[in-house]
């Protein structure tokens, strides 16, 4: 009965064998796993400008809403000043005449401080990204190259 039981519970070990774990890999696989290596880190460095900007927008989302609230206040209290204007200068010269002079002031009062705004402006990219990129090939130039980044 014991011999019955072995005979039935013999393992039986599959007819091809797996490679060891230790053997070294051969160059279709190394091939491979650069290139799979080289994939992930330009993808990377593609997401790196976004991550970036991303960070960007959100750190200035919430003073970008008070900038909203404090805009809308100041055009409520610029049409009320347009009012005022209007109706101080209608005490010397004709109704007409002073809503005339008043358009006139603030359009030039508009496009000299959007001048002054435009060439004020400085708008910036993700330099982070930009430098990470620029140090990489740099890095690639010298290293499978041979030769100095210039």
């Amino acid at each position: 009965m014991a011999e019955n039981l072995l005979r039935q519970t013999r393992v039986h070990s599959p007819g091809v064998q797996s490679r060891p774990v230790y053997e070294r890999p051969g160059y279709r696989t190394l091939l491979g796993r650069i290139r799979e290596n080289v994939r992930t880190y330009i993808r990377k460095q593609l997401e790196l400008p976004r991550q970036e900007i991303a960070e960007i927008v959100r750190a200035n989302v919430a003073a970008a809403k008070w900038f909203g609230v404090a805009l809308a206040f100041l055009f409520m209290f610029l049409t009320a000043l347009v009012f005022l204007i209007v109706a101080l200068i209608a005490l010397v010269l004709p109704l007409w005449a002073s809503a005339l002079i008043v358009l006139v002031l603030m359009g030039l009062g508009a496009g000299i401080t959007g001048f002054v705004g435009y060439k004020r402006l400085d708008l910036r990219g993700p330099t982070k990204s930009i430098n990470s990129v620029k140090e990489t090939i740099r890095w690639a130039k010298q290293r499978l190259l041979g030769r100095s980044a210039s």
